[in-house]
């Protein structure tokens, strides 16, 4: 059994590690897409770009989040309906201080802002999200975000 739980500890290790520290940097399979869908942002439809949101929420934020309620929390609380929604507002999920002592709502600002670097937007937060420098790559996650919580 103390094996069992070393192996999951080891497992959600590596999954935080893959979904989140990759957000300094654009991972190679992001710069590939934008580059084939030439500039997803200004060319695309809001389906396209919501596809596009989902993929880039999968690299970005999906080793800790999931977007379904119902699918409950990984790592970290669950983002469906994040947009509109008062910070660390789920009664179910234990937020960091930074984050319980948070007065704002998430809107599509406050979220870019988070996306481009949380730690300017709310130092203390115990994420090791650095950010995605990439606006076209936030817009698209955030329509996604804003998307799957309607």
């Amino acid at each position: 059994m103390k094996e069992n739980r070393k192996g999951i500890l080891i497992l959600t290790f590596f999954t935080v590690l893959s979904g989140c520290t990759l957000s300094a940097n654009q991972t190679q399979e992001e710069s590939q897409t934008q580059k084939s869908s030439s500039s997803v942002a200004t060319s695309s439809s809001s389906k396209e770009l919501i596809t596009q949101g989902a993929k880039y929420f999968r690299f970005r934020c999906g080793g800790c989040h999931e977007m379904n309620a119902e699918s409950g929390s990984s790592f970290g609380p669950h983002l469906e309906g994040i947009i509109g929604r008062k910070a660390a507002a789920l009664e179910d999920y234990d937020y960091s201080k930074a984050l319980k002592e948070a007065d704002f709502v998430w809107t599509e600002e406050v979220m870019d802002g988070w996306l481009t670097k949380p730690e300017s937007l709310l130092p203390g937060m115990c994420m090791t999200f650095k950010g995605v420098p990439d606006e076209e790559v936030r817009r698209a996650m955030i329509a996604f975000m804003k998307d799957a919580g309607i």
